[in-house]
């Protein structure tokens, strides 16, 4: 087993302190990053209904050569349709869950940044005598 000096022990500390603050200061990004997801899912699914008029306007000038094509795009939109509903409750659920559980995970961060500030000054009282 391998023994670390003190100054090898603190800067370990220090440096798992700074990714702890670094992760306890990007929650608020990745939270926004989800919403962010939702917004875009939601506006895709408004742009799925812009799409079939469009092609319906286009079947309308050649309606005896796109019979079948019109079947299989409806088909492909309704699944896409169904798919981003799914989705869409997914990515909501996923932004319930992770607010339910923000406060603590700030939590646990800050406890365990103030045991690591615990630590360190453990080592600097030890390191004065």
């Amino acid at each position: 087993m391998e023994t670390k000096s003190r100054y090898e022990v603190i800067s370990d500390l220090e440096t798992k302190k700074r990714d702890l603050i670094k992760q306890r200061d990007e929650i608020d990004f990745v939270l926004k990053d989800k919403e962010r997801t939702v917004v875009e899912l939601t506006r895709e699914k408004e742009n799925l209904a812009t799409q079939k008029q469009d092609f319906e306007y286009k079947q309308a000038k050649q309606k005896q050569t796109l019979e079948n094509e019109k079947r299989d795009f409806e088909f492909r939109l309704k699944n896409t349709e169904v798919d981003c509903d799914r989705k869409i409750t997914d990515a909501k659920e996923d932004i319930t869950n992770f607010k339910a559980t923000i406060d603590i995970r700030k939590k646990s961060i800050g406890e365990q940044i103030e045991s690591i500030n615990e630590s360190l000054d453990r080592f600097v009282k030890v390191q004065t005598k």
